[in-house]
């Protein structure tokens, strides 16, 4: 009942407010609109304003706006096509801004509620490298490098790119310093442990695409049970046993469906911070934060891309609706706080995938508005309207596909 309701209100939250992107710029620019609709299939619910119908219909996944013509060549002066490249293209590329909108907003929340990450010191490790250059509880980091850090995931994501020697400059007793730092490393796979009654398990919770265990063959679900000869029981006993290896190749046995499978692992050297930091909690920080983590998973998003369109990354990382509604279950059981982050996630992807060109979503859409502008010559609405359409099929069969792969294993 909680994955059904967190799934619905996640669902028809950023779809509400990627049609209300577009329905606002429409009615900005004077198009009118016959229907603002939640959901797809039949009505549950339908009000009649200003005479548009807004209607909420029976599955909370996807939505539209109908405007006079957008598909049809109708020409009166409220009519989508009537108006200027301009005016569509701010109505087409308002939805997926929209979208952006809503996760700083979401960020913002989880922001002000729970406080920020900030980059002043509240623990170290004194056998980490940070603890011998000199860095102490109480300490601000300003910078990596050259580069300024305003909270923790400015310094973290910073500290991920050093593979050698770097200077941490920071603010102690309002005295600025400047510390030599050896990374400290540590050997990883790229797994994170599925959590249970608020306890870590040896059962993997996800699986970071670019990293060795997934290039192995381990997925999300495996139980990981041996590691060379140590028999696991334990996310620490796991944990630990990795690290010590030394990037050594290891021999993991994991149990999948009830079967016993064998996998050669690498592990990879990995940068991993000494220090925990202070939870900050000022409306800076909060919008600071909030504006990075949106900047951050856009960036993150491009990158998801490229892998797919290089072959580096395979189907295993896309997920459909089930593979997502499976997803906000386990992270709804996890609090408001990741709950609400991965809610901005959701519409960063929804505001990111919608603005691909590709046939029937809105990039497309603002592709053709470039040809008009530029060529100052528009496409037959018939001609763009059937690629819409081939779009349309594609994506659908694309859907279909992932849908079938993500039941197959949740059934499994």
């Amino acid at each position: 009942m909680i994955t059904l309701i967190a799934s619905i209100f996640i669902f028809s939250l950023v779809i509400l407010f990627h049609e209300y992107g577009h329905y606002r710029a429409a009615k900005s620019v004077g198009i009118y609109i016959q229907e603002f609709a939640i959901g797809m299939g039949p009505v549950i619910y339908k009000k009649e304003k200003n005479g548009t119908n807004f209607s909420v219909r029976i599955l909370p996944i996807g939505g539209y706006i109908k405007m006079e013509g957008e598909d049809e060549d109708i020409k009166s002066s409220t009519s989508f096509s009537s108006k200027t490249v301009g005016q569509r293209a701010k109505t087409i590329a308002a939805g997926p801004f929209m979208n952006f909108v809503l996760a700083i907003v979401l960020f913002l929340v989880t922001a002000v509620f729970f406080g920020v990450d900030g980059n002043e010191i509240s623990y170290i490790d004194e056998l980490s490298n940070e603890y011998k250059a000199g860095l102490r509880v109480g300490d601000d980091i300003l910078k990596i490098n050259n580069n300024r850090v305003y909270i923790y995931e400015d310094t973290y994501y910073e500290l991920m790119e050093q593979q050698e020697q770097y200077v941490m400059t920071i603010k102690r007793d309002n005295e600025i310093k400047t510390l030599n730092v050896e990374p400290n490393f540590k050997n990883l796979i790229g797994i994170n442990p599925y959590i249970e009654d608020n306890k870590y398990t040896n059962i993997i919770g996800n699986v970071d695409t670019s990293m060795p265990a997934y290039k192995a063959g381990i997925r999300q679900g495996d139980q990981i049970i041996k590691i060379n000869d140590k028999e696991i029981t334990a996310w620490d006993e796991l944990s630990q046993t990795i690290n010590s290896s030394e990037s050594k190749e290891l021999t993991i046995k994991v149990r999948r469906n009830n079967e016993i499978l064998e996998f050669l692992v690498t592990p990879q050297k990995q940068v991993v911070p000494g220090f925990n930091t202070k939870i900050e909690r000022s409306i800076v920080s909060a919008i600071v934060s909030s504006i990075y983590k949106t900047i951050y998973y856009i960036k993150l998003m491009f990158q998801f891309i490229i892998m797919l369109i290089t072959g580096q990354l395979g189907s295993e990382g896309l997920a459909g609706p089930v593979g997502v509604i499976s997803m906000v279950g386990e992270t709804a059981k996890l609090g408001w706080k990741p709950f609400l982050n991965f809610a901005a996630f959701i519409s960063i992807n929804l505001g990111f995938m919608n603005l691909l060109p590709i046939p029937a979503l809105d990039g497309s859409k603002l592709l053709f508005l470039l040809y008009e502008g530029v060529r100052k010559k528009k496409i037959p609405s018939e001609k763009e309207g059937f690629v819409h359409f081939i779009g349309f099929l594609f994506l659908i069969t694309i859907m279909i596909m992932i849908t079938y792969k993500d039941i197959a294993k949740l059934i499994g």
